[in-house]
């Protein structure tokens, strides 16, 4: 029992002298010599300067090739198509046959009408003889009023059916003529909508020919994109298809009015010669061209701290060598500056490299 009493005065006197110890480290250092915490450290960034300056904003569009002239050719006449004369991937000439109808019917209404013609022409040639006597007996009295104007009539009469059966005489003809199908221009047939043996009416698709000789690209720009791009802009067209291979093209045409229904301008760009070579119609792609310069305070795009779709970006500029968090409006851009439209003024420093350290009022140095 003594023994127990004897060890509780000894831990609690271990219990005082450690909790003095630990106040005693505490205040080394502190008391006398108390040291100051080490001043913030620069940090080291990379600057340019806002200048006055151009930029050739990058754009690049989706295009299609397409032939110089491409047309669906449609039938022109009811037939039993006996003949289709040009497959898809044949090339045809201007005025070759590409398709023959079955044109039976058409052979006799065409005798038929060959046969009232020369009935008319018959009636006719009698009732210029019938006129011709009536006129002559009209004017010795032998005749009357009312028989000199029915002879009158009667040849006006035959005029006119001898002009009508000339008239579908010459239909007739033409339909004829309508059963063989001819192409309008030289090309390549791109596609074909009927086969042999189909009955085909007036206006029937047949076939697309494209006018391969000189091919272009179609596509289509925003009201935005409209105003970097003329006529006699120059670019790249690029596709998948032939990987590797760049072709050069030039804008031929832009459209003055916008497509009601996407809002785009229609533009053709025109390809080199020997485009055709490789590329073909139908195939898809991409155009890069080259853009009309915009002038402007530029700065690097890489000094662009944030930057929302509006324009409202942020950035750090330098200034008695602390950073200074910014809100600047930009423009448009190319892949290296970018216009600034507000908020840093011609000469201001700004930083390009390091941002990621810096906050607003950091201390830098600037290094190459």
């Amino acid at each position: 029992m003594g023994k127990k009493r004897l060890i509780i005065p000894v831990a609690v006197l271990l219990v005082v002298f450690l909790l003095a110890y630990i106040k005693y480290s505490g205040n080394v250092g502190t008391a006398g010599g108390k040291k100051d915490p080490p001043a913030n450290k620069p940090v080291a960034v990379k600057t340019a300067a806002a200048v006055p300056g151009a930029i050739s904003p990058s754009l690049t569009l989706s295009g299609t090739v397409a032939g110089e002239k491409e047309t669906v050719i449609t039938a022109k006449t009811q037939g039993i198509l006996i003949s289709l004369l040009a497959r898809t991937g044949q090339r045809v000439a201007a005025g070759q046959a590409v398709a023959l109808l079955e044109s039976e019917n058409q052979q006799l209404a065409l005798e038929k009408s060959r046969e009232q013609v020369n009935a008319a022409g018959s009636a006719l040639e009698k009732a210029k003889a019938d006129f011709a006597r009536i006129a002559e007996l009209y004017k010795q009295g032998a005749v009357s009023r009312a028989d000199y104007e029915n002879a009158e009539l009667a040849l006006k009469n035959a005029q006119a059916a001898y002009n009508a059966a000339v008239s579908d005489s010459r239909l007739a003809d033409r339909q004829i003529r309508d059963a063989t199908v001819a192409a309008p221009f030289s090309g390549s047939v791109a596609e074909c909508f009927v086969e042999e043996g189909e009955m085909i009416f007036p206006s029937t698709r047949l076939m697309t020919l494209v006018d391969d000789s000189r091919l272009k690209i179609k596509a289509n720009l925003t009201a935005d994109q409209l105003k970097l791009v003329s006529e006699g802009s120059k670019g790249i067209f690029t596709t998948g298809v032939v990987s590797g291979k760049e072709f050069a093209c030039t804008v031929k045409s832009i459209s003055t009015r916008a497509n009601p229904v996407n809002l785009t301008y229609a533009a053709e760009l025109t390809l080199s010669q020997d485009a055709g070579d490789l590329l073909k119609p139908g195939m898809f792609g991409h155009v890069r061209l080259e853009t009309k310069e915009i002038p402007g305070l530029i700065i690097p795009r890489e000094a662009l701290v944030t930057r929302d779709e509006s324009g409202n970006a942020e950035l750090f500029a330098v200034k008695d060598g602390k950073a200074v968090l910014k809100s600047v409006t930009t423009g448009l851009s190319d892949d290296r500056n970018i216009i600034v439209l507000g908020g840093l003024q011609p000469g201001e420093k700004v930083v390009t490299f390091g941002q990621s350290l810096l906050k607003d009022g950091s201390l830098v140095t600037e290094g190459e």
